[in-house]
């Protein structure tokens, strides 16, 4: 099952498979609400918002390969520095894989993929209401980390914060 990651600022194919699967990864997050996920009635602007994804400088797209084929995406952001606080260098702003690659390591895989290609101070956050996300992130993060981590809940969001000693050599993933 190897699974491996390609940019996706390098191919309008990539940018097309995230566009079609990203209205599931929405509906997904719905039905962890108590309500309408917000994000369902934005119509027009779904093409704007991805199209930030690939022009902002700040953001690393990828699409999740097993085999060669997408099986998902993920959304590595370097928040600003305008954020306040203490802002982490990436924050991991969206994370998918198809329903069909779930519970076989895929989502392990990428994350671990994706966490040692940026070496620096991490940030994940999930919704509280979400125990399916709550309980793999933890999982994840704790054996990536070695349970070094921190985990903090603040209006119904869990945030996990770590530091990530290396990258990944060049060409990895």
């Amino acid at each position: 099952m190897p699974v491996t990651l390609r940019d996706a600022r390098d191919s309008p194919l990539d940018r097309d498979w995230i566009r079609a699967v990203y209205r599931g990864y929405l509906s997904d997050l719905s039905s962890s609400q108590s309500g309408v996920f917000p994000a369902l009635d934005w119509g027009s602007r779904e093409s704007e918002f991805l199209s930030s994804w690939f022009a902002d400088p700040r953001s690393h797209p990828f699409v999740i390969l097993q085999r060669g084929a997408p099986v998902g995406f993920a959304l590595v952001s370097r928040p600003s520095g305008f954020s306040g606080g203490n802002p982490a260098d990436y924050r991991l702003a969206e994370f998918f894989i198809v329903e069909s690659a779930r519970r076989r390591g895929v989502g392990t895989s990428a994350v671990e993929l994706l966490f040692s290609r940026f070496a620096g101070e991490w940030e994940v956050l999930e919704n509280e209401s979400n125990p399916a996300a709550l309980s793999f992130w933890r999982r994840v993060i704790a054996a990536y980390t070695q349970g070094r981590f921190a985990e903090t809940r603040l209006a119904g969001e869990i945030r996990h914060r770590f530091r990530t000693p290396r990258a990944a050599p060049p060409g990895a993933g």
